[in-house]
């Protein structure tokens, strides 16, 4: 646990390189034993923030924190605590499986290689294979069971689940992050498909144009966002609330996306020869009208 009850703290964190701005002024907190998604389109940022956590990049403004540390001027100190796994990451061809985790465990002072063999058995990955035989998914797997070898207090999985068959996806969400998330620890996940999302975080970020436009725990979120649609008669006008997203109009009918649902909201639309219908949405349908309400708001 940290003392201030984050694993990840950024107050303005800013990343360019030249004249692109990956990330614009982040201030995001992830909580101690949170699974949290950060999510958001593609080039929104989601890997430089990662690497950025990692000291793999140097912010260009502004300052983050991993379990208590800075990540620039404390960057061992962060890695011996975290574990990493990225999409297509390189890998020693020539390697064994068993090689290759040995090999990583040599990094850490603490290894427990019992932890390691029970992923790559769940999954049938055999110790003795070469790592240029496995598949794609199989070596996401490996590279995961290698990044939790050391006992990590976060890990980060950078669209680590991207290419894994349903089985191998669903054996990596009960065997590793489930369990790091009993014992504790903190998980971060960023990728494409929200689904697994929406199953398995309890906190999502959204990113988009590497601005952080939104930051919830996925049960408030899931409460507060709400399509609303409102029947009524043809010749009457609906005043959309402040901040609708998404409104369409036609005779007789309002419907329209809110940010900030309240019973009082439902009221407030409630009148002689109407009906009010609210509708829940999955986290996909408010990824999306957030992240276009964004998109057009920057165009102006």
């Amino acid at each position: 646990m940290t003392e201030n009850g984050f694993a990840i703290q950024t107050h303005s964190l800013t990343k360019r390189f030249g004249r692109l701005t990956a990330l614009d002024g982040v201030s995001a907190n992830v909580p101690t034993g949170s699974i949290y998604g950060l999510m958001g389109p593609n080039g929104a940022g989601k890997t430089t923030f990662v690497r950025v956590m990692l000291n793999l990049l140097s912010p260009t403004r502004g300052s983050a924190t991993v379990l208590g540390h800075d990540v620039v001027r404390e960057p061992v100190a962060v890695r011996r605590r975290i574990g990493h796994v990225a999409a297509l990451q390189p890998l020693w061809e020539w390697m064994k499986v068993r090689e290759f985790t040995h090999f990583m465990g040599a990094c850490y002072p603490q290894w427990n290689p019992e932890a390691v063999s029970s992923i790559l058995s769940h999954v049938g990955i055999d110790p003795e294979m070469k790592i240029q035989a496995l598949s794609r998914g199989q070596r996401a797997i490996a590279s995961l069971a290698a990044a939790i070898g050391h006992g990590p207090d976060l890990l980060l999985l950078d669209e680590a689940l991207t290419g894994l068959d349903p089985m191998a996806r669903r054996e990596v969400l009960r065997n590793v992050i489930d369990a790091m998330h009993a014992q504790g620890r903190t998980v971060l996940i960023t990728g494409q498909d929200i689904a697994d999302m929406e199953r398995i975080c309890d906190h999502v970020g959204f990113l988009v144009k590497g601005r952080l436009v939104l930051e919830s725990t996925l049960d408030d979120l899931k409460a507060k966002v709400k399509r609303v649609r409102v029947e009524h008669e043809r010749d009457v006008e609906i005043e959309l609330p402040q901040g609708a997203l998404e409104a369409a109009r036609t005779p007789g009918e309002t419907s329209f996306t809110t940010a900030d649902f309240s019973e009082s909201l439902s009221g407030s639309l409630a009148g002689p020869n109407r009906r009010v219908e609210v509708r829940d949405m999955s986290l996909e349908d408010i990824f999306v009208h957030l992240a276009q309400a964004e998109l057009r708001r920057e165009a102006g």
